[in-house]
């Protein structure tokens, strides 16, 4: 069966073309929703409210575009939503006047060797809505004028989350390297 034909028979209602769209696309949005819960539950049940969205939306998907992107977007702004109603963001540092240099070339912090699990315990050791900055900058590519017309933030509260989600994990990095190189030299030694 072709996306096209999923995609035809969603807007029908088959529930065979649904079960295979949710099938096909859970290990996408499983990937996104587990960066922003803790919880595999609350992970889940985002997963499942997303795709209700999709499916109540699918007529309205454009060919021209990726699928996949399309429900991504879905996703991210189900996600958001529920993110503000369980926290008030009144509580971020506003940091509208930060003279810190933003337009200096970026490290994508996921690149590199690590493993999903292990960033995923890194972004865990984050403060919350640090971490939710961070992932929607560096991880879902939204800019930080996105990012706070989605969180109703400052662009500088933004970019503050996101200088310090970089300083943190920076300092987890170093912390496990060192531990590897211990670990490296113990091993060598026996």
């Amino acid at each position: 069966m072709t996306e096209s034909d999923i995609i035809r028979g969603c807007v029908k209602n088959d529930r065979r073309c649904q079960n295979q769209l949710y099938q096909q696309y859970f290990p996408l949005m499983s990937s996104i929703a587990r960066r922003y819960f803790e919880s595999r539950d609350d992970a889940l049940m985002a997963i499942n409210y997303g795709f209700l969205k999709v499916l109540q939306n699918i007529e309205k998907f454009n060919p021209e575009y990726s699928l996949a992107t399309w429900i991504r977007n879905i996703l991210i702004n189900h996600i958001v939503d529920e993110l503000r109603k369980k926290k008030s963001y009144a509580d971020y540092i506003q940091l509208s006047d930060a003279e810190e240099d933003f337009n200096q070339a970026q490290t994508n912090l996921t690149e590199g060797k690590w493993e999903e699990e292990e960033l995923r315990t890194m972004l865990a050791a984050l403060p919350q809505s640090t971490a939710n900055v961070f992932n929607l900058f560096a991880m879902d590519g939204f800019s930080h004028r996105e990012i706070a017309v989605k969180l109703r933030i400052s662009e500088g509260t933004s970019k503050w989350h996101v200088s310090e989600a970089r300083k943190r994990l920076k300092v987890l990095l170093n912390q496990k390297l060192k531990c590897e190189n211990k670990l490296g030299i113990t091993d060598s030694m026996k």
